[in-house]
This record gives C-alpha cells, sequence and structure tokens, in this order.
C-alpha cells in the first residue's frame, strides 16, 4: 500500500458518505447492476475490504506496552496531530462552545457510553470545542472513563480548561451546560485564563442561595440576580414552560442585570441561547453525510469521526480563506464529492 492508494481508500470513505451509502455493504457499494461505477474503477471490491480490515494507526509491537498508561493508545498519535493541526490553522471568533459528541458503536470498548440522550445512544464520547459561529472543530478530547483525570482535580474543572487551552489569555468567552462547569470553576477560567464563561448550573450547588432555586412565590417570566466579585447568578422562571421551574445560569461576562425590565428574556439567556448549539450543529454536519462505516474496532470509529470532523474543518477554512466564488464553495454536498474525487488520481478514475 502506497500513498496514493490510501488517499484514494479515504476518498472513497467521503464519496460513500456523501451519497449517504456509509451503511452499505461494500458488495453493494461495486455491485455491477445497482452499485457505483466509481467505486469500481477506483479499486476491486476485495481490496477496499482488505484495506479497510487491516488499516492501523500505532506500532503494534509497542502498543500493549503503552495500553498499560493509556487506554487511547491505538490511536492517539494520530487523533493529536489532526487537533493540533486544527487549533494551529485557525483562530476562533468572540465565543465557543464546549460539548459532548457521541460516535455510534455497539462493538467491545473499555470506555464504551451510554447516552439517551443522544442519536445513537451507545458509542464513544467525544468532548469539542468548537466556534459558536462558524461550527469549526478547534480542540477535542476522547473520553475514557473514570480514572483518567488527574487526582484531585475535579472532572468538569480538568475538561473545562483542557478543552478551552486554545483560547486562553484570549478573553474569549465559552458557553457550556452544566456537565462541564462549577461555580469555582467559572472564577478559576477567568482568573486564571483569562476565558469567560456563560453556563447552565445544577440547582444542588452549595453556592447558590436557597432562594434562587425556591418554586414557591415565583411567577413565570421573572429572573433573579446576584452579583460577586465578575460573577453574575440568574434564576430565571422561563414563561412558556408547561410546567413551572427553575434555570440557574451563571456568568463572567455580564456584570450587571439587564436595564430594561421590559426584555422578553435576559440578556444571559439570550447570548447563552444564541452560542450554545457549535457543537450540536457540528454533530448535526457530521450525520448529514458521515463516512462511518460498521466496524468491530472502536480505533475505526474514532477515525470515521476524525475524517468527518476534517471534511467539516477543511470546508470552513476554505470559505474562511475569501473563496467566494460560489463555483469553488458552492454547498458541502458538492464540496465533499469534489474532496473525494480529488483525494482518487485520474488514472485510478479511468
Amino acid at each position: 500500500m502506497n500513498v496514493v492508494e490510501l488517499k484514494a481508500l479515504l476518498g472513497l470513505y467521503y464519496l460513500a458518505g456523501v451519497l449517504n451509502m456509509n451503511a452499505v455493504t461494500s458488495r453493494e457499494l461495486f455491485d455491477k447492476d445497482s452499485g457505483v461505477g466509481y467505486f469500481r474503477a477506483t479499486m476491486p471490491e476485495k481490496r477496499f475490504e482488505f484495506l479497510t480490515n487491516c488499516i492501523r494507526f500505532d506500532d503494534r509491537a509497542t502498543r500493549q506496552q503503552r495500553r498499560e498508561h493509556d487506554r487511547l493508545a491505538p490511536i492517539r498519535a494520530l487523533f493529536e496531530v489532526i487537533v493540533n493541526t486544527s487549533q494551529e490553522l485557525y483562530t476562533p471568533s468572540e465565543s465557543c462552545t464546549v460539548d459532548e459528541q457521541l460516535l455510534g458503536f455497539r462493538g467491545r470498548c473499555p470506555f464504551k457510553m451510554y447516552i439517551p440522550s443522544k442519536p445513537d445512544k451507545y458509542g464513544i464520547k467525544i468532548i469539542l470545542m468548537c466556534d459558536s459561529k462558524t461550527y469549526y472543530m478547534s480542540n477535542a478530547s476522547v473520553y475514557i472513563g473514570k480514572g483518567s483525570t488527574p487526582p484531585g482535580i475535579p472532572v468538569t474543572e480538568f475538561y473545562s480548561v483542557q478543552m478551552t487551552a486554545p483560547i486562553h489569555g484570549t478573553n474569549r468567552n465559552c458557553t457550556c451546560d452544566n456537565w462541564f462547569t462549577s461555580i469555582p470553576t467559572a472564577q478559576k477560567l477567568h482568573d486564571d485564563h483569562s476565558v469567560t464563561v456563560v453556563v447552565t448550573l445544577k440547582k444542588n450547588k452549595p453556592e447558590i442561595p436557597p432562594s434562587f432555586v425556591e418554586l414557591r412565590g415565583r411567577q413565570k417570566n421573572t429572573a433573579m440576580f446576584a452579583f460577586s466579585g465578575v460573577k453574575t447568578l440568574l434564576s430565571y422562571c422561563p414563561p412558556k414552560s408547561t410546567k413551572k421551574k427553575i434555570v440557574t445560569m451563571i456568568s463572567t461576562m455580564h456584570t450587571q442585570a439587564d436595564k430594561t425590565a421590559t426584555r422578553r428574556i435576559p440578556e444571559i439567556v439570550e447570548f447563552y441561547n444564541d452560542t450554545k448549539c457549535g457543537v450540536d450543529t457540528f454533530d448535526q454536519l457530521c450525520h448529514r453525510y458521515s463516512v462511518s462505516r460498521r466496524t468491530r474496532r472502536w480505533p475505526m470509529c474514532i477515525f470515521y469521526g476524525i475524517l468527518n470532523a476534517v471534511g467539516i474543518n477543511s470546508m470552513i477554512l476554505l470559505s474562511a480563506s475569501g473563496a467566494q466564488d460560489k463555483e469553488v464553495v458552492p454547498n458541502r454536498r458538492t464540496y465533499l464529492k469534489t474532496l473525494a474525487k480529488a483525494l482518487i488520481p485520474p488514472h485510478m478514475q479511468a
């Protein structure tokens, strides 16, 4: 196998994804009657299956030794190269989003998770930081289960600091949900790393005053504020919920309450709603034209996730580079088809 053939294999993965045939078996893809002629022209079916089954991402001779200290050893090197390259090529906007993505996988994996709120339910959890405006993936980390964080450091603080590392010292904002932060973590990010946050909080935090989570006597569409240094605590009762509830949030970006009582919703809530979907939209883009194929090897599952991320990031970079011609960047589907064909040399397309 050489680099030319490897690129051709990746091109076929992208082509299957853009045609929404990633779940189709290789026999159907290469079928002379109902398959795609582009696949048969590039390489034989048996060669495609052989390369897919044999592809590896590390040195198998030293894998077992490295696995004793790192569960992600089979694909750690490649994963970090992609993440580091993504950070070098792009400067995020003023606001980013940190959230989780679940790569669907049902095979054996020591850190497979079940998240019922995700479309795939079972799979490998990836923690991402994406640009809130362009959805560019700036940082990523595979969650490999309990015990993966340094002792003595809360999990929320560890991942909040690790994920926001590319924007430390820039006074940018990070929006995330209540799994990733706490009030001490928000203070630490502001004081030590010059990163502001706008986040939801769980109501059981000891720093929240009891009156901020009390439902009795609260009217819908009312807000309460508390201030301590750079931190603004918000207790909000939404107007349109069928059941009365309280939403608690903290912001180190907003330093005062709303100036007018005529606002439809508090400014903190409005900002959170505008910037919270960076990772969710990125995940939707991955699913729309996913290259992921059925596999029993979890490193391949992560590899397919890497290819999906590269496909999204590369188009965002092309768009941000000043390419305004619609023929250059027409839409994502056409871009991925062009990318797939560019990876396959002309002599293999004949």
